[in-house]
């Protein structure tokens, strides 16, 4: 079991790194160090290390992974996805939702975050005090300068919302037609690790909450998927030389999108939330019809409509969104809205 656990980590880190320069076109400019930690607790930290990135896993994410898609395999209500099926492998989810943890942390140190915060460590969940390793500076970097004091505890949730928009981005590829299921199943994988992060962060014993809430990671996720059928379209128009073909799918394509794939994940999320026991993120998601009507209000880029959101997620995500144009205005800094 554990010889499994730690194989399946250190073949996550290939497939990330594969992702990444399908992405974005040119490989990752270090080569990772990563390290797989026998403990059942659920935690991983990425640290400068001798100019390129370490990143550390603890087998415990693997065993909570499999923990959660062994019992969504078994669960009736997951599985039926609200009349759209969900067939799922639980080898591929596991897979996937680390290959997401990979991602993440490597674009931390793509971001460029190690420096802003003005520590060596970035630390993901409830990292065992005994590792000997610190959360990220307070106090360090001009670039809090842009912000007053009362938002310096958002700046972390803010950094990992970034991390997170761009390894939401590559590990849910390209829109296809004929890719529709496997969009559905990596949004659920992204989804189930944001349930269990959630839940671990909820337990942190120093520090305080280090994340966005996971309604707020399934806000801009979603918000993403929603969009995916149009980001060809919208590349042609912004970058010609790529010769992409600019045309924009049917509107009957589109609907049938979101009837197949956009409205299924959302209940994906709900049901992994019940299952993982993430008991706050049912609530934070909201209604459907909310949550939706949220993310069109949220598409309009107007932060005077903001104040319409109506779910938990949104507002946070808004929050960050605002505060990470000011961090913007001071250091180099990527936009996390979904528009090009």
């Amino acid at each position: 079991m554990l010889e499994d656990q730690i194989i399946a980590i250190e073949t996550a880190m290939p497939t990330a790194l594969d992702r990444y320069e399908a992405t974005t076109g040119e490989p990752f400019k270090v080569e990772p160090k990563l390290t797989s930690v026998e403990d059942e607790t659920f935690w991983a930290v990425a640290e400068l290390d001798s100019g390129t990135v370490g990143i550390s896993v603890s087998t415990g994410i693997v065993q909570s992974l499999s923990y959660i898609w062994d019992a969504a395999a078994m669960n009736d209500g997951f599985l039926g996805g609200v009349g759209t099926p969900i067939a799922i492998d639980q080898a591929e989810m596991v897979h996937l939702g680390l290959v997401f943890l990979m991602l993440h942390e490597l674009n931390h140190y793509q971001m460029g975050h190690f420096d802003f915060i003005g520590r060596l460590c970035l630390i993901e969940a409830n990292v065992p005090e005994r590792l000997g390793l610190v959360q990220g500076s307070m106090e360090g970097p001009n670039a809090y300068d842009a912000i007053g004091k009362v938002d310096w505890p958002k700046v972390k949730p803010c950094l990992e919302m970034q991390a997170d928009h761009d390894a939401i981005e590559m590990l849910l590829d390209a829109y296809s037609v004929s890719g529709w299921e496997l969009i559905r199943r990596r949004t659920a994988a992204i989804s189930a690790m944001m349930m269990l992060v959630e839940r671990e962060d909820a337990k942190r014993e120093f520090g305080g909450v280090s994340h966005p809430k996971a309604a707020t990671w399934v806000f801009q996720q979603l918000g993403h998927v929603i969009e995916m059928p149009l980001i060809q379209a919208k590349l042609a128009q912004v970058q010609p030389e790529l010769n992409i073909d600019p045309a924009i799918p049917s509107d009957e394509e589109q609907s049938a999108f979101n009837r197949q794939v956009t409205i299924p994940c959302f209940f994906d999320a709900v049901n992994l939330a019940r299952i993982a026991e993430a008991e706050t993120v049912k609530e934070d998601l909201g209604r459907v019809q909310d949550f939706f009507q949220d993310v069109q209000i949220a598409k309009l880029g107007d932060a005077a409509k903001c104040r319409y959101l109506a779910t938990s997620g949104a507002v946070q995500w808004a929050e960050l969104v605002s505060l990470n144009r000011r961090l913007r205005s001071n250091i180099t800094l990527p936009d996390i809205h979904w528009e090009l």
